[in-house]
């Protein structure tokens, strides 16, 4: 709801911590060092007491995941409708489930130690659930513990994979669950804001979908499967156009809201996709702008979360492109603008 008095204090810290936002200066000052260096461009940011342990570039993911855990509970303790913003806390609750469930299933019947949890990916401390609670869940067969939302996902996968034998069918089963929850807990809320950035959220996912079905010569079967329910872009418009060239869909995009992925369509090149999840990181920058205008709400508090989980993704990215002896120039192509 605009101009929610609840949030004046909220929004009065978001407007302070706004100032600590990545300008261009920091980022040509982070892009011009070398690993090393970049890592000490790092401590002198709002980053430093993340990284503060960090001694070696390629460990700065530690730092990385400390800094948006204590971004997403800093913002949800300044929030007085905290479910709202504990939808972005969630989400990596269903990701850490969703891999030890799929770590669970492949190594049925076979013997040996698993992977460790950084092997798997799991991300502790940004969620709002212990991985270990997870781990234990997993462990048991016995989800009593979580969340309903969370177990019902976790059984409705298993009982999937176990019905078809496919790993994807875990994934679109955590997929369908959280972004059902997603956008019933927001409308529950009365957030039109955040109904309508979720909204925009599965449109951009089902649209890289659809490109990767298409890439993989898959069929309209895989692509419904895949197909996030919630969103504006139809499913009928995907499967029109899963048979079609490429360029076909970039015209069917080019007059509405998402305009302006169509010049990518039109140049479509498998080893750029990067570039369509840039242009779709800018698609809701350019929907959560609005929230610059409003007093007093959820707005600003979402587009803060926007903004820095970026910030990381760019930091990340950067870092990556320097261990890996990418130029400058070709990792400048692959950045997203930071908006402050």
């Amino acid at each position: 709801m605009a101009d929610d008095t609840r949030y004046a204090y909220a929004v009065a810290r978001i407007r302070g911590l706004e100032t600590r936002l990545l300008g261009r200066q920091w980022v040509e000052r982070l892009l011009a060092e070398d690993a090393a260096g970049a890592l000490n461009v790092l401590a002198d940011s709002a980053f430093q007491e993340a990284i503060a342990d960090i001694e070696r570039p390629e460990d700065l993911e530690e730092g990385l995941v400390r800094a948006l855990a204590e971004t997403l509970s800093t913002v949800s303790a300044l929030s007085p409708e905290p479910a709202l913003i504990d939808l972005f806390r969630v989400r990596w609750d269903f990701r850490n489930l969703k891999t030890l469930i799929k770590a669970s299933l492949l190594k049925l019947g076979k013997d040996g130690v698993g992977p460790s949890d950084r092997e798997l990916g799991l991300t502790d401390g940004v969620g709002t659930i212990d991985v270990a609670v997870l781990q234990k869940a997993v462990q048991d067969g016995d989800y009593v513990a979580l969340p309903a939302i969370l177990a019902d996902a976790g059984r409705a996968a298993t009982e999937a994979f176990r019905d078809s034998g496919e790993m994807a069918r875990v994934d679109q089963e955590f997929d369908l669950a959280m972004w059902a929850h997603h956008l019933a807990v927001a409308a529950e809320n009365g957030s039109e804001f955040l109904v309508g950035y979720f909204r925009v959220e599965i449109d951009t996912l089902n649209i890289r979908t659809f490109i990767r079905v298409k890439e993989a010569g898959l069929d309209r079967t895989d692509l419904s499967r895949a197909f996030v329910p919630g969103g504006t872009v139809d499913l009928s418009l995907l499967e029109a156009h899963l048979g079609e060239p490429v360029d076909a869909f970039a015209r069917s995009l080019e007059y509405g809201s998402f305009g302006a992925l169509a010049p990518i369509f039109r140049e479509w090149k498998a080893e750029e996709a990067h570039m369509l999840e840039l242009a779709c990181d800018n698609i809701l920058l350019n929907y959560v702008e609005r929230a610059r205008t409003i007093a007093y709400g959820v707005e600003p508090l979402v587009a803060f979360i926007l903004v820095r989980q970026l910030e990381i993704k760019l930091v990340r990215a950067a870092m990556a492109a320097k261990l890996d002896g990418i130029s400058r120039d070709e990792l400048e192509g692959r950045l997203r603008a930071v908006h402050v």
